[in-house]
């Protein structure tokens, strides 16, 4: 059976594991069901070339392998119509699900495929074993590190995987092979304004108000202008409600020019809010600015107050 299932919530690691099933060269067909359907995807896999050509398709945005909410009847109906073509598939194609969430594993559609050992499950790492995955990395290049100086990498890095290659790749390119220093490494992965905002966002939207006391630190020792956070946490804030307000995730991610892991990040805290807490956030945002702007909110304790107003 020509049906594959992969769990991953990396991009980076996920295409590298679709490329050990996709040979090089080959017929790719990809699809999204938040843009296309299920009907669509198995139509073309049902379809017979001529030259018996093999074809692989890759689909993103299927639910019906989480729980829970997506249990729906929708949802049901695609699990079975996959069952169904499963029964009687075309052997000269193969259907790769990309899913960047963990499946129901007691679901009837992912026993089907993970019988056939068609399921491959990469799980997170946390801070600490991304930390030796990024020193492993760095040894294969020919790089020497300690342990501190890999995890400042990797906490630049969000602890994303992601994220981590694009900096190591920066390190790969503008840095010979030798040992890395804290030194040499804050030349080029910097702890910078954007990465501290990131962080402070993140701990609002989590109601973390220690995380974000510590990114405010910060703020004050690079001297950042206070207006540059509230503007930005509004700006996040507003993609929030649009979200809320039923704009489409597509529609966000090209109006805002947002990367992937971006989007699902925005859609895995959505259900932390309600629309009226994102209305009321905003008005006390747009007040902080105005405040701020008017000289009547003193700069030195602003983000201070704001954090103890929205943390609470």
């Amino acid at each position: 059976m020509n049906v594959y299932l992969i769990a991953c919530e990396s991009f980076v690691l996920m295409k590298n594991e679709i490329n050990k099933i996709v040979p090089s060269n080959s017929n790719v067909i990809k699809y999204d069901l938040r843009q296309n359907t299920l009907d669509d995807v198995l139509a073309e896999a049902s379809y017979f070339s001529l030259t018996n050509e093999m074809k692989y398709i890759i689909v993103k945005g299927a639910s019906f392998f989480k729980a829970g909410k997506n249990d729906s009847e929708e949802g049901n109906k695609d699990a079975q119509k996959l069952e169904n073509y499963m029964k009687n598939y075309n052997p000269n194609t193969t259907i790769i699900f990309a899913c960047y969430d963990m499946p129901d594993k007691r679901k009837k559609i992912f026993k089907l495929i993970n019988n056939e050992n068609n399921y491959v499950e990469i799980p997170t790492l946390n801070k600490k074993e991304l930390t030796y995955k990024c020193m492993d990395i760095l040894k294969s290049e020919g790089y020497s590190t300690s342990y501190d100086v890999a995890s400042y990498i990797v906490d630049n890095s969000y602890v994303n995987y992601d994220i981590l290659m694009g900096e190591l790749n920066k390190i790969f390119v503008l840095l010979p092979k030798t040992e890395l220093t804290m030194q040499n490494i804050k030349n080029i992965i910097s702890l910078s304004v954007s990465n501290k905002t990131f962080t402070f966002i993140n701990a609002i939207i989590a109601r973390d108000l220690e995380v974000a006391c510590s990114s405010i630190a910060s703020f004050e020792r690079l001297k950042t202008d206070p207006i540059v956070v509230v503007i930005s946490l509004a700006k996040e804030m507003q993609i929030y409600l649009n979200l809320k307000q039923g704009i489409s995730a597509k529609d966000i991610q090209k109006n805002y020019a947002k990367e992937d892991w971006m989007m699902k990040n925005y859609l895995a805290h959505l259900d932390d809010f309600t629309e009226k807490e994102l209305k009321k956030i905003i008005t006390i945002l747009n007040s902080y600015d105005l405040g701020l702007k008017s000289g009547t909110i003193d700069k030195s304790v602003a983000l201070d107050l704001l954090a103890l107003e929205l943390c609470a």
